[in-house]
């Protein structure tokens, strides 16, 4: 989705792709008609269920709350036919992604756009569904994303490249990691950085470039631009708990709440007000098969040149432990200007010392799946939204999220004199509401954020349902912008990737598979 100020270009392209799809609306189902769809109609969303998701789009489209929750509804039934059709139709379809520009459209592409109609004939809300016929089937395009994977697979814990399936360009996209920094720099906008991930692809790694050439008429090359290093069942859940500032939340420790981290080597950073301690945001609370509970932020929250060894995290006291570092659960970048996005986390061990195990402080009889929603009155949360918990139920995979969908995330950044930056002034931490803008094995979207938020969650205020931690975005400062907003981007790590490279790094490591979930029961 692109933000209501990107390009002219791109604006004229979703205009055409409009009047495209204005030719395919769902209708009556032809004679030898499919097995329609089954898709449950739990009770409908209220505004007070996802305030900050409703604001999010009355805002950046000028709709009414009523318009909003129906975009919304249309989101939540998205997930159960992309599921349906995928396993029932891979020949047919093609994937889908939610056109918010077009009014809230719900786009699904096949090669047999007649069987896919047909299938959707018992779907809620058929104004507003379309298909669009392409020439690659489901089918097709995964089998193509997991030949290239198998190609370029390496012994490294860093992949040249990452391979996913782009629904709306019907290829599967080769993101090229090398020369990411350059690109990069030079996308200082949402448009911008569109165009980059797009189109510069300096130089060519020529392993892709063979890979790719054998796969011409189904996988493009492109570049992968990461965001600036920085330091430091379809049921929805109320709210089930108080919220809290998250740079001073008491127990239970939820998502959202910020970790400060203790530097073993003094950083130098020009961001840097204390050159000792920096501010991350605990993403999801995790537990493996054994039982055991963790706590999981970015990578590089841990790792780099200013935090050799054993990092440990505090909450905002310093004083009261939260995680440990444990080496082989990790993957942050080991120099300046590196990047492991979009596998960049670190899942960390409640402390245990000589006088306290501290998950018994943090956990307790809490609820343990929780992630923290806050809104505060000012203009750098532009939006309303919940201020509460959101119980977390379950995760989405990098597949299943689809461009347009409506998320939210909370950090802990600020700009106090103990925050560990000096380049958030005017920033107040808090749950920002926006969409998914591209998947490039991320997720990209146009949340706003700053540091200290690294390690964030990216969750749904509609389902309950978790996709990723925060990686970086736009190398900005200050509030937030309103005027209009979501005009910044960032990116997310998936969980499913972070969960598939911990378990592939630990069984090449250790031979050991610890089971790693996110935390989906109090």
């Amino acid at each position: 989705m692109k933000s209501v100020v990107a390009s002219a270009r791109l604006r004229s392209l979703a205009i055409a792709a409009a009047a495209i799809l204005t030719a395919t609306t769902v209708g009556a189902p032809p004679a030898a008609a499919q097995s329609p769809v089954a898709v449950s109609r739990p009770a409908p969303l209220t505004v007070e269920q996802a305030r900050g998701s409703v604001a999010y789009l009355r805002a950046a489209y000028g709709i009414s709350e009523r318009e909003a929750l129906r975009r919304l509804e249309l989101q939540r039934t998205s997930a159960e036919l992309d599921a349906a059709l995928s396993a029932g139709y891979p020949d047919d379809y093609a994937g889908m992604w939610l056109d918010q520009e077009a009014g809230g459209v719900l786009v699904l592409a096949a090669t047999r756009p007649e069987r896919v109609r047909s299938a959707l004939r018992s779907a809620p809300d058929q104004a507003h569904l379309r298909t669009v016929k392409v020439g690659l089937s489901l089918r097709q395009l995964s089998a193509t994303r997991d030949a290239l994977s198998a190609e370029l697979a390496t012994d490294t814990n860093v992949a040249p490249a990452t391979v996913v399936i782009d629904a709306r360009a019907n290829r599967v996209a080769v993101y090229q990691r090398a020369g990411a920094a350059t690109a990069g720099a030079r996308a200082t906008g949402l448009a911008a950085r569109q165009d980059a991930e797009r189109r510069l692809v300096g130089a060519a790694d020529t392993r892709l470039t063979a890979a790719v050439a054998r796969h011409a008429d189904r996988a493009v090359l492109r570049q992968l631009v990461a965001g600036k290093e920085r330091s430091g069942a379809l049921t929805r859940d109320t709210p089930v708990a108080a919220g809290c500032d998250p740079r001073d939340c008491a127990p239970p420790m939820r998502g959202g709440m910020r970790l400060t981290v203790q530097r073993t080597q003094a950083s130098t950073s020009p961001v840097s007000l204390n050159p000792w301690w920096g501010q991350c945001t605990n993403g999801f609370n995790m537990v493996d098969s054994r039982g055991w509970n963790y706590v999981m932020t970015a990578g590089h929250c841990m790792t780099g040149t200013d935090k050799l060894g054993i990092n440990y995290s505090y909450s905002t006291d310093r004083t009261t432990p939260v995680g440990t570092e444990v080496l082989n659960f990790e993957n942050g970048p080991t120099c300046d200007g590196c990047s492991t996005y979009p596998a960049d986390y670190s899942i960390q061990p409640y402390r245990t010392t000589s006088t306290k195990n501290w998950y018994t402080y943090w956990g307790g009889s809490y609820a343990r799946n929780q992630v923290v929603s806050w809104c505060q009155s000012a203009s750098s949360t532009w939006q309303g939204c919940v201020t509460g918990s959101y119980a977390i139920k379950g995760y989405y995979a990098l597949d299943q999220v689809k461009v347009g969908w409506v998320v939210c995330g909370t950090g802990s950044g600020d700009d106090s004199a103990d925050s560990g930056y000096s380049t958030n002034v005017g920033y107040l931490p808090g749950t920002r509401c926006g969409t998914v803008s591209a998947k490039d094995g991320g997720l990209v979207t146009n949340l706003c954020t700053r540091p200290g938020d690294s390690g964030g969650p990216l969750f749904s205020e509609i389902d309950g349902r978790a996709y990723g931690i925060l990686h970086g975005g736009t190398d900005g400062n200050g509030p937030c912008p309103t005027s209009p907003a979501g005009t910044e981007w960032s990116n997310y790590s998936p969980i499913s990737v972070i969960l598939a490279h911990v378990q592939r790094q630990t069984l090449d490591l250790e031979g050991k598979d610890y089971g790693f979930k996110v935390r989906t029961t109090p």
